[in-house]
């Protein structure tokens, strides 16, 4: 396996959840960490007392502050080796219901974001490669981009879309020596629900009871730390056994769903609208 140390990471999301937990394994094994959220001060709270984490007040679905990520992190450590494109924006509803301003903030977040931060990295990737022999793009899919079925239809779309995106880039990189990693995760416990439903974030001490069910971020974190450390460009379902979803669009189990899901749109707008409640009131 490679090492850590000392590689220069720019991770997107690094002030909860999954891109928190990364920022903090990554660092832990001696990388040198560049991160951004939306948040200053919830930035700040997460990256207090870590060693060789730089933090930008960043929004990746802005052009200028995906420039602005990109050159502080040359400007901080004068190369980039690995990016890890964590920041995304999810919502829990039907299509009918989802407001037009979340839908384009879901597709500039967690798609367009994911591409054009990488189209700016991938100049100092492959400069890296070619001097010391490896660099990486990692994206935090999700499973649900297998498979797409409400109430996340759209956020689903969003994350296909990466993982078509990121089936592409190996073509184009991997015989430079760019390894390209899709990290995709079942449930996570973390404030995804609620921050996409627009929760401001909340403190360590009152975060508990906006999480949603699901596995550790830590859990992912780890995979992730795997990935950047593997010889070969990896796609990782964590649990293992949420890589299973893919069977949800291939026949004839997507013509079954297709009609025993759409029967339960009113159940799913009412269990969905109950679970955002909870994390929200």
């Amino acid at each position: 396996m490679a090492d850590l140390r000392d590689r220069v990471v720019l991770v997107t999301g690094g002030s909860a959840g999954i891109g928190r937990a990364t920022v903090a394994r990554l660092a832990s094994a001696g990388a040198r960490v560049v991160t951004c959220a939306r948040d200053g001060d919830r930035l700040a709270e997460a990256l207090a007392g870590l060693d060789g984490v730089t933090g930008v007040v960043a929004d990746v679905a802005r052009a200028g502050d995906r420039e602005l990520l990109v050159q502080r992190t040359l400007a901080a450590h004068g190369r980039l080796d690995a990016v890890v494109l964590n920041a995304a924006v999810g919502w829990m509803g039907l299509v009918e219901d989802t407001p037009g301003d979340v839908v384009e903030r879901i597709v500039a977040t967690n798609l367009t974001g994911v591409v054009e931060l990488t189209r700016l990295s991938l100049p100092h990737l492959l400069r890296a490669a070619a001097e010391h022999g490896r660099a990486d793009v990692l994206t935090v899919s999700s499973s649900a981009g297998l498979s797409q079925v409400p109430p996340l239809t759209v956020y689903s779309a969003t994350k296909a879309g990466v993982q078509g995106f990121v089936s592409g880039l190996r073509r184009e990189v991997t015989a430079r020596g760019v390894r390209v990693h899709t990290v995709m995760p079942g449930p996570v416990s973390t404030e995804w629900m609620a921050r996409g439903h627009g929760s401001p974030p909340a403190s360590d001490d009152d975060a508990r009871g906006r999480l949603s069910p699901g596995i550790s971020a830590e859990r992912v974190a780890d995979r992730v730390a795997g990935c950047l450390t593997s010889y070969w460009s990896r796609s990782v379902a964590v649990p293992r056994v949420m890589g299973l979803a893919r069977l949800g669009e291939t026949f004839p189990v997507n013509r079954v769903l297709d009609v025993v899901v759409s029967r339960q749109t009113d159940r799913v707008r009412r269990v969905s609208a109950r679970m955002v409640d909870e994390r929200t009131g």
